[in-house]
């Protein structure tokens, strides 16, 4: 008879927030494409191959024999259409008995002159840029480490 399947490490994953950097706090109004959602979704798509994704129940902590994963967005830049879109995390993952770790990740993606179009918009490479940084996140996770930083997966 085989063994049974190891159980699944659960990892708590809040809502994607708007962080501070610098003493300036970031909020919806830099945010003109919308990002914390998407993000949040983009790392649990990344996460769920190797944990138990799940939101935190209300009135506790959610750290009882569970990885609790904070994600906070500390800047953004969205340029006209084509130019620069970068957007700033910092994760801090609350392990029980051990000590938090953080780790920050910088993507940047453009959209090449010859792809713009009438409906190229500053978030047309926002989609590339949340998705590279939920694979950040989970390559991480696999060691998290405290003080990582990946610029462009790096």
């Amino acid at each position: 008879m085989s063994p049974a399947p190891a159980a699944r490490t659960t990892v708590v994953l809040p809502p994607v927030a708007y962080g501070h950097d610098q003493g300036r706090q970031m909020s919806e109004a830099d945010d003109a494409c919308g990002v914390p959602d998407p993000l949040r979704q983009a790392v649990q798509d990344q996460l769920k191959a190797r944990y138990d994704v799940v939101r935190p129940v209300p009135g506790t902590t959610g750290t009882d024999a569970a990885l609790l994963l904070k994600i906070d967005i500390t800047d953004i830049v969205t340029v006209s259409a084509g130019g620069p879109t970068i957007v700033v995390v910092r994760a801090v993952l609350e392990q029980p008995g051990l000590p938090s770790a953080q780790f920050q990740g910088l993507r940047q993606a453009h959209t090449p002159s010859a792809d713009v179009t009438a409906q190229t918009t500053e978030c047309s490479a926002m989609d590339a840029v949340i998705q590279g940084l939920g694979v950040d996140v989970a390559k991480w996770m696999r060691k998290p480490v405290d003080g990582v930083s990946l610029v462009n997966g790096e």
